[in-house]
């Protein structure tokens, strides 16, 4: 492996990222002591040591000397397979871990792909004999499933202007723009972006990330604020084909984000195969995969599983955590299990909130609550220039639009996004809409993990009830609960 990328060039250029060298030492050793040895990557340079050095990066302990062989064998994927069944124990910087095994990918790619490929003909095989291929019996069953409604009395006081709660007389050819986004959804493989770590990473390269430009410590909250207002206002607007709401995570038809400030550079490994594994598979172009390998040295020792090894000198929760036997990152990564107040902003708008936090900083005088009321307020600017951007998107569409119907669509986007959610939601469109750009910023900042918008239908029902209320007639109040149930639709298929 040394002499492979010390010597062919091919090989050597994934040996620095554009901030230099990538510089880091993999100590292997059996619980046997049959094996001790390290790999230094330093300068360019790969060499071999007969003895593991005092200070090393991270340490892959393989239980007996058959364990490290079969890691020669198998592709990056499934080294995970041996963490959890406890034949490889890990201690140090993952990140570094997953580097390496992004090295042997790139000596063993076409091997790796043959044996890709034949674990899913092998799993194809497997699930064509366990749930067969032809069963006339199962597929009526299905389709009866699929063409039969629930219907519904309606009982409950708080379902208003609905006959049948269940909405039994719809059936989802009934709204086409609604099929085609879930045909979409789930038939188009999800694909892994690199917008949001280029954008951070990009601030973070030129503000600094530990001191700013002129050698002073960052005020962490500050520091985050400003690199998240950079990232909303640079950040692609997008708006899906015949969509009523603006806006994505992603600039991809189906994005995966990455969060390499917490742990998306376990990826790192598998950006030479992550197409072509058995399980959740994701699609990633060449361009994406060396941005991204150019993107992750810079966070190696800047994410948060690094910092709290770091800090509280490797503590036994991490090294629980590292086993993955008590939890699965949630909480090390993510505000997981958490309700964001999204009736706040909808009701108050950013403007409310903003008004708020001057109150607040107004009377006080501790510093800590002044940097993080200052930084909500940065926030919320990045928040409202990225839907002003989405407002200058819709109005570009709608000027290129053919059809009636979808530039009247695309101008009332334009507005309503040019409105909220800097200003409170008055109407039905307009809360959704402000809802959602306001989860898009959740996802930009922090993984999402369990996050939950909460009791929607509380929050949207006042603005539906006063919607359909100024309507006169049945065919208005019909056409506008059509309209509602796309809407919604569009919402629950971000």
């Amino acid at each position: 492996m040394a002499a492979q990328f010390n010597f062919r060039p091919s090989l050597k250029k994934y040996l620095k990222s554009c901030d230099g060298w990538i510089n880091f030492c993999v100590a292997l050793r059996t619980e046997t002591k049959t094996v001790e040895q390290a790999i230094v990557f330093q300068n360019g340079r790969v060499r071999v040591l007969g003895k593991i050095p005092e200070k090393v990066d991270v340490t892959m302990r393989f239980i007996n000397d058959d364990v490290l062989k079969e890691m020669s064998r198998i592709t990056p994927n499934e080294i995970l397979n041996l963490i959890l069944k406890n034949q490889i124990i890990l201690d140090g910087n993952f990140s570094y871990l997953q580097l390496f095994n992004y090295y042997i990918s790139l000596l063993m790619g076409k091997k790796h792909r043959k044996m890709l490929n034949k674990a899913n003909q092998e799993d194809l095989k497997s699930r064509k004999k366990e749930y067969g291929i032809d069963d006339p019996k199962l597929a009526k069953e299905l389709a009866i499933r699929k063409n039969y409604r629930m219907k519904g009395t309606n009982e409950d006081k708080g379902v208003k202007f609905l006959i049948d709660p269940y909405l039994a007389e719809y059936s989802l050819d009934d709204f086409p723009r609604v099929k085609k986004l879930h045909n979409q959804l789930f038939n188009t493989r999800p694909e892994i972006s690199s917008e949001r770590p280029k954008l951070l990473t990009e601030w973070f390269r030129k503000n600094g990330f530990e001191d700013d430009v002129n050698g002073n410590p960052w005020v962490p909250e500050l520091r985050q604020a400003y690199a998240f207002k950079y990232l909303m206002e640079n950040k692609k607007t997008r708006i899906q084909e015949d969509c009523l709401i603006a806006g994505t995570t992603a600039p991809e038809d189906i994005g995966i984000l990455v969060y390499p400030d917490t742990t998306g550079t376990l990826i790192w490994g598998e950006l030479d195969s992550v197409e072509n594994r058995v399980l959740n598979p994701y699609g990633i172009s060449k361009k994406t995969a060396a941005r991204l390998h150019d993107i992750f040295p810079f966070w190696a020792k800047r994410n948060i599983k690094h910092w709290i090894s770091e800090k509280y000198d490797y503590p036994l929760c991490q090294k629980i955590d590292d086993r993955f036997v008590a939890s699965f990152n949630f909480k090390s990564i993510s505000i997981s299990h958490t309700v964001p107040d999204l009736p706040k902003v909808v009701k108050k708008g950013i403007t409310g909130i903003i008004e708020e936090i001057k109150k607040e900083l107004a009377k006080t005088q501790d510093t800590d609550r002044t940097n993080a009321l200052e930084s909500m307020h940065i926030c919320l600017e990045g928040l409202n220039t990225y839907a002003q951007n989405l407002s200058k998107k819709a109005y570009q569409l709608a000027l290129a639009e053919l059809t009636n119907k979808r530039k009247q669509e695309l101008e009332n986007l334009g507005a309503i996004c040019r409105k909220v959610p800097f200003e409170p939601s008055e109407t039905l469109d307009e809360a959704i809409n402000s809802a959602w750009i306001f989860m898009t910023g959740i996802f930009m900042e922090n993984t999402n993990v369990s996050i939950s918008p909460g009791r929607l239908d509380q929050l949207f029902q006042p603005y539906f009830e006063n919607d359909i209320k100024k309507l006169a007639t049945s065919a208005e109040k019909k056409e506008y609960i059509e309209h509602t149930i796309e809407l919604i639709s569009c919402f629950f298929l971000r």
